[in-house]
């Protein structure tokens, strides 16, 4: 194919999970060229479907493509929209301006983005147009998890952040219009407490949370309702790239060690314990590229053993779960949190998956689609690693089947996750809140709850579905522990112990004084 170009030094960054220009190897790169910089975002139609992806995903998305337009208006250029394929796109930008070279980060995205990128590296070679690919701060490029990878992704994560050019070059090529959700084919999402987008935001939640929002975070045997308050809601951010995880690495551990020095040692172990949570975050990313790599797929989800049901279009067990009536207080009041704010607590998500694997015997792929499609955060190596972990998913969990009483009871004790959720089970006693239909009649009434009316009943008695379930297990269980894991363990979720090369090597001390730790340099 021969191309006709008008110009041919142009350089193309393509953002795609990495919408910052702080700390950003590939925009450096393109930014070191000869040419002009084309800022270039594509909005994939094969990519932004209603089968894998939302609307509120798709809104988070705008609002961090606008602030990142922002930032390089600030610097003399713009962002570049385009709609289509992009293998397509890249070849009619060809076409018309001439492309040196196109730089991006490696992106472990689902089986479409693979496939995406194979085509465009497939275009790439026959038009003879390099194609630079950078790894992400954070993952370490030829490590994998047996040859040091945590002395590499702690050399990572020290290393000094990639500045922001002060000024890029001026493209005059045109960009399209700003797309809606619609035009996708995503179905109106009303989520009214959604984070916002943006890196702006992403650094004032940074920042909260290193000024006092994140003390108790490393807290063991916090509530549901404790977990969510001290919850740094970074996690969207990362998971669209507004923050890169070594500046949130740098940011913590500068203040960890300002926190030690003060003597301050909750914070500061509070602090370590979210440094772990993105350094398992990295780890989940690695496995999955590993596991890419041998297979040629990108299937986050292994084969189900068992030959469970697929949970098809309109399955009323399945309907009944998104929609908060299955009747257990705990797992409703979790949807409903899912659905109104687009995030939960890792250990109730994984109770609901668990409960739908478990419970309802259904195929773990239904579900967990539906609930990454509620999740603004969802990033699909890091949520399908927790899935693969799972009881009920994982054969290595043997016959264990969480209850979802006795779980409510540990995870939500005061009742208070529950009241704020479903206000209508709210004058239930602390006893009783957690299985309605053991209440007595009387304070049923007293509390103007008429179950299978004003409230569900149970969709399965919990206690049966889940002797059957261990009964179907067992025979293909590998026990390879007697002991029960919690659905803490089955989430990942557990307590932190710094590694001695994570952090400087200062002793905690006891009885700590509530001293403001000093606030870090992050740049906008």
């Amino acid at each position: 194919m021969f191309y006709f170009c008008s110009m041919s030094d142009l350089q193309v960054i393509w953002f795609q999970r990495d919408l910052r220009v702080h700390d950003h190897l590939a925009l450096a790169a393109a930014y070191a060229g000869s040419g002009p910089v084309l800022p270039l975002y594509i909005f994939d139609p094969n990519i932004w479907t209603p089968h894998e992806t939302s609307a509120r995903q798709f809104d988070f998305l705008l609002e961090s493509l606008a602030d990142l337009d922002s930032a390089l208006r600030k610097r003399g250029s713009s962002l570049c929209l385009r709609t289509g394929p992009a293998a397509e796109v890249f070849s009619q930008l060809h076409r018309h301006h001439g492309i040196a070279a196109i730089h991006a980060h490696d992106v472990t995205g689902r089986e479409a983005e693979l496939t995406r990128d194979r085509q465009v590296q497939a275009w790439a070679l026959k038009a003879g147009i390099p194609l630079r690919i950078q790894t992400p701060p954070g993952m370490p490029a030829t490590a994998s998890r047996k040859d040091n990878w945590q002395a590499l992704w702690d050399a990572s994560m020290r290393q000094k952040r990639v500045a922001a050019p002060d000024m890029l070059s001026a493209h005059n090529i045109l960009s399209e219009d700003w797309p809606d959700a619609e035009d996708f084919g995503l179905a109106a999402d009303v989520c009214p407490d959604r984070p916002s987008g943006g890196r702006t935001q992403g650094v004032l939640n940074l920042r909260r949370f290193l000024s006092g929002t994140g003390r108790n975070y490393g807290k063991p045997n916090l509530s549901a309702s404790q977990r969510m308050a001290c919850d740094p809601g970074l996690s969207s951010h990362l998971a669209f790239g507004t923050l890169s995880a070594r500046e949130v690495w740098q940011g913590i551990a500068q203040s960890h060690h300002a926190l030690l020095e003060d003597g301050d040692s909750v914070f500061a172990m509070s602090l370590a314990a979210y440094a772990d949570t993105l350094r398992q975050r990295s780890i989940d990313v690695q496995t999955t590229l590993e596991r890419t790599s041998v297979s040629g797929h990108r299937h986050f989800l292994p084969g189900d053993p068992y030959d469970r049901q697929k949970a098809g279009a309109g399955n009323a067990h399945l309907e009944a779960l998104l929609h908060a009536r299955t009747g257990f207080p705990l797992l409703d009041a979790s949807m409903r949190c899912l659905r109104e704010t687009g995030r939960l607590d890792p250990r109730l998500l994984g109770l609901l998956l668990s409960f739908t694997a478990s419970h309802l015997w259904l195929h773990p792929d239904e579900p967990a689609r539906h609930l990454a499609r509620l999740c603004v955060d969802f990033d699909p190596a890091s949520f399908y690693a927790k899935v693969r972990k799972l009881p009920g998913i994982a054969v290595d969990k043997g016959a264990y089947v969480p209850n979802p009483v006795r779980q409510s009871l540990t995870l939500d004790p005061d009742g208070n996750f529950i009241r704020r959720w479903l206000p209508e089970l709210g004058a239930l006693s602390d006893k009783h809140i957690h299985a309605p239909w053991d209440s007595p009649k009387s304070e049923l009434a007293e509390a103007g709850i008429i179950l299978g009316q004003t409230y569900p009943m149970r969709m399965v008695d919990h206690m049966a579905a889940a002797r059957e379930a261990r009964s179907r297990f067992a025979p293909k269980a590998v026990r390879t522990n007697s002991a029960r894991p919690s659905i803490r363990e089955a989430s990942h979720e557990r307590p932190f112990r710094p590694a001695e090369s994570s952090w400087p090597s200062s002793r905690l001390r006891p009885d700590p004084p509530r001293s403001a730790p000093r606030q870090m340099s992050l740049d906008l």
